[in-house]
């Protein structure tokens, strides 16, 4: 049985583009559980008007509190009863063989627990902003020169999240280890705690192909980031990414600067969540101290007398202070 989670907030300019998309699949949908997070506009009307077309596939829950799109979002997972769980924002589109492509991933790959997919990033009028780049280059994830074989986890730690949760797909096992999201609003997204789980247990896959169309528009409530922008600095060989990523190795004072950098702000993150005993928050923090203190070694070692005044400068203005 495969259940789609979709969560809802006034989303009446592109949620029919998306209904449409869900449910022209070359392998069909089971059920559809939408959440609405209390919408002003006509987003209630236009589900109501999909249920009585299709009364046995869209369920409809009305949130009566805010609860915004991490909670909303776990909301709509737990009342999902498939054995295949497909996350769905409200104004993407779907590739007519999204389903397929990604039951293939889990066919191969038989420990898999969760699968992600690269997307195409696409504006208002369904146009394709960028021929060349895509939602993953759009986060630094640049798959294909990434040394392999990729350790999911690793470089969550490194970078931070590559996973978008509108290209996700969960075993309904899942559900048993995932509640409740440990997340912050805009810190710690309910994408990142999967990537987060999954890739610890190496039970995280992808596909690399665009299985949906990712819609960048004013109106987005949760988004990556400001995409067009990391786009941009892309065309201009984005050299920082590649030597956190490993792609490129740090040579010089500047890099491992940025390494470090990079490091510490991850570690902080990590440590702000207070996670429970679930995660181990002191194993995370541990392990990025110490990969933040080898890079830190190697960045004294290339320039000691560059490193001694950015230390005293650290020190002054209170930063990466441990």
């Amino acid at each position: 049985m495969i259940s789609v989670a979709l969560c809802t907030y006034n989303g009446e300019n592109f949620l029919t583009k998306q209904l449409d998309s869900i449910l022209n699949q070359t392998i069909t949908v089971d059920e559809i559980v939408i959440c609405d997070d209390i919408s002003t506009d006509s987003t209630i009307k236009i589900i109501e008007d999909y249920q009585i077309k299709y009364p046995n596939l869209i369920t409809l829950y009305k949130n009566e509190v805010n609860l915004k799109s991490n909670k909303n979002f776990e909301k709509a997972i737990q009342l999902c009863s498939g054995d295949f769980i497909f996350l769905s924002d409200q104004d993407d589109l779907w590739r007519k063989d999204k389903v397929e492509k990604t039951l293939e991933v889990f066919t191969n790959n038989p420990t898999a627990e969760g699968v992600f997919s690269n997307a195409s990033l696409i504006d208002d009028n369904d146009k394709i902003l960028f021929e060349n780049i895509s939602l993953w280059d759009s986060v630094y994830f640049f798959e294909s020169k990434i040394i392999k074989p990729l350790d999911l986890h690793r470089l969550l730690l490194l970078k931070g999240n590559y996973l978008t949760g509108a290209t996700l797909c969960i075993k309904k096992e899942v559900k048993d280890f995932c509640f409740p999201f440990q997340t912050l609003e805009k810190i710690f997204l309910h994408d990142e705690w999967f990537a987060y789980i999954l890739s610890e247990r190496k039970t995280l896959f992808y596909s690399t192909e665009n299985l949906i169309s990712y819609r960048i528009h004013s109106n987005q409530q949760m988004g990556v980031g400001n995409i067009v922008k990391n786009a941009e600095k892309i065309k201009k060989s984005p050299k920082n990414m590649q030597i956190i990523l490993g792609i490129l190795k740090p040579k010089s004072f500047r890099d491992y600067k940025i390494l470090t950098r990079t490091l510490f702000s991850q570690y902080e993150k990590y440590k702000e969540l207070k996670m429970d005993t679930f995660l181990d928050s002191e194993k995370i923090e541990k392990k990025l101290l110490d990969y933040y203190f080898e890079a830190d070694k190697q960045m004294k070692k290339v320039n000691p007398i560059l490193y001694f005044f950015r230390k005293r400068k650290d020190k002054k203005k209170g930063k990466r202070q441990i």
